[in-house]
C-alpha cells in the first residue's frame, strides 16, 4: 500500500463561492501524511494563490473565457425558421434539447475529460475528488473511469439528474453530499443510499470566535457609529434573493432609518447584467444613501464582524448557506429563507429567525424585529455559536472526508 495517496480535486467553480471556500478549508486540515492535493481549477480566481500557500499543486484552466463550445454552422442554424418552429412543438423542442446536449457532449465534455484523463495519468493519481455536482463534474467522472481510479463527487447543490447522468451516478464510486435536504435530490433520482454520506461544511472556528475588532470591519463598509449593519453574502446572481432583499430594506429603513445594507459578492460571468440592475433597483427604492455593494471580500471573519444581522434570501432551496455557519460563529443572528438546508443549521426563534422564500414582508419582519430586540439578538448571537462549534467545525468535516478516501482507497 502506498504511503501517500495523490488526490485530484476538479474545482469546476466560475467563481469563488461556498464550494471553493469549502475546498480550501478542507486542504488546510487534510492530512498531507497520508494525502497529497493536485487541483484543477476551471478560471484563474482569488483563491487560486490561497490553494498554492497550502502547498497545494494548482493547474489554472480558463475554461469561461474560451471559445463557445458550439461549432459556428449551429449558433448560426439554432436561430433559423427550421429550427424556432420546430423548438414550438413538445416532440421538436425534446429532439432540439437532445441535439445540443450531444452537442455539448462531444465539444466540451469529451475533450476535457480526455485532458484530465492525461493529467491522471502524468501526476499518478490514485483518487478523483470533484466539488460540485454530477451534472457539473461529468468529465471529472468520466476520467476517473477512463483512468481506471476511483472517484467521489462531493455534492454541493441540487440537481435533477437527466438520463445520462444517472449513468454517470453509477459511474461514481461515493458521493459526499453536504446536507440532507441534497442528499435527498439524489435519492429521489434513484442513487442509492449506501453510496454516500453526508458531510456538513465545516469552518475554523477560532477564527470567528476571537476577539475582532469589528471598528475596523465596520470602516470598511464607511459605517457610521449609530449605523445598524444587515448583510447579504453571496455571488450575484438572481436566484440568491437580492431583489427580495433589498425591496424589503426599504421596508426596514422606515422603522428603522438608521438602518444600513450591505451587498457583498461579485457578480457571476452568466449573469453580467445583474448587478447594474440590482443598483438601478436600488435607486428606485430610494435606498442610495441605505445600500453599500462592496464586492468580493475573502476576510470573512472581519465582514462578519461588521455586521449587526446577516441575512440568507435565496429564493430558491440553498444547498447548505455557508455564511450562515460563518455569521453564528461570529455570534451574529441571522435571517434565513426557509427552504433547503436552513433548517438543518438554524433552529427558527433559537439562532435566528425563517421566513418563507420570496417574501418581502417576513423578511423585512424579521430584519427588524432582530435589529430593535438588541438582548433577543445577543442571545441567538451565542446560541449561533454554540452550534457551529458542536456541528459545523471544520474537524468533523474532514474527518468525514477523509472517512470517504479510507473506504475508496483500502
Amino acid at each position: 500500500m502506498a504511503s501517500k495517496y495523490r488526490v485530484l480535486y476538479l474545482d469546476t467553480a466560475p467563481t469563488v463561492g461556498g464550494s471553493v471556500i469549502s475546498l480550501y478549508e478542507l486542504l488546510k486540515k487534510l492530512d498531507r501524511a497520508r494525502y497529497e492535493p493536485i487541483i484543477v481549477v476551471y478560471t484563474p480566481h482569488a483563491y487560486v494563490s490561497n490553494f498554492r500557500a497550502l502547498g497545494a499543486d494548482v493547474i489554472v484552466w480558463n475554461v469561461y473565457g474560451a471559445q463557445d463550445h458550439r461549432p459556428a454552422w449551429v449558433r448560426q442554424t439554432r436561430e433559423s425558421a427550421p429550427v424556432r418552429w420546430l423548438r414550438q412543438t413538445a416532440r421538436g423542442s425534446a429532439l432540439y434539447h437532445a441535439l445540443g446536449f450531444g452537442v455539448l457532449l462531444m465539444r466540451r465534455v469529451w475533450p476535457r475529460a480526455r485532458a484530465l484523463r492525461r493529467i491522471i495519468a502524468q501526476r499518478q493519481i490514485d483518487l478523483v475528488h470533484t466539488n460540485i455536482r454530477v451534472g457539473h463534474d461529468r468529465e471529472g467522472i468520466i476520467a476517473a473511469r477512463m483512468a481506471g481510479v476511483p472517484c467521489v463527487c462531493h455534492v454541493r447543490h441540487f440537481e435533477k439528474l437527466n438520463w445520462f447522468d444517472k449513468k454517470l451516478a453509477g459511474l461514481a464510486d461515493s458521493f459526499i453530499y453536504i446536507s440532507e435536504a441534497v442528499q435527498r435530490s439524489h435519492l429521489e433520482a434513484g442513487v442509492p443510499h449506501a453510496k454516500g454520506r453526508v458531510v456538513y461544511n465545516g469552518l475554523d472556528v477560532s477564527a470567528f470566535a476571537a476577539t475582532l475588532d469589528s471598528r475596523r470591519g465596520r470602516k470598511s463598509f464607511n459605517l457610521a457609529s449609530d449605523h445598524l449593519a444587515v448583510g447579504i453574502v453571496g455571488r450575484l446572481e438572481g436566484w440568491k434573493g437580492h431583489r427580495v432583499f433589498l425591496t424589503a430594506m426599504a421596508r426596514v429603513r422606515t422603522a428603522v432609518p438608521n438602518a444600513r445594507g450591505i451587498v457583498i459578492g461579485d457578480p457571476v460571468p452568466y449573469e453580467p447584467d445583474y448587478r447594474s440592475m440590482l443598483l438601478a433597483l436600488r435607486d428606485e427604492l430610494g435606498l442610495a444613501d441605505h445600500i453599500i455593494f462592496s464586492g468580493f471580500r475573502s476576510d470573512m471573519a472581519t465582514v462578519m464582524s461588521a455586521l449587526d444581522v446577516l441575512v440568507l434570501a435565496s429564493i430558491s432551496p440553498e444547498p447548505f448557506g455557508r455564511v450562515l455557519i460563518e455569521a453564528m460563529a461570529a455570534g451574529k443572528p441571522v435571517v434565513a429563507t426557509d427552504a433547503g438546508a436552513a433548517r438543518e443549521i438554524i433552529e427558527d426563534g433559537v439562532q435566528g429567525l425563517l421566513v418563507p422564500p420570496g417574501d418581502v414582508q417576513a423578511l423585512a419582519r424579521a430584519i427588524v424585529h432582530i435589529l430593535t430586540h438588541r438582548d433577543l439578538a445577543v442571545a441567538m448571537g451565542r446560541k449561533g455559536q454554540a452550534r457551529v462549534r458542536e456541528r459545523f467545525n471544520v474537524q468533523q468535516y474532514v474527518d468525514g472526508v477523509q472517512a470517504v478516501y479510507r473506504e475508496l482507497l483500502g
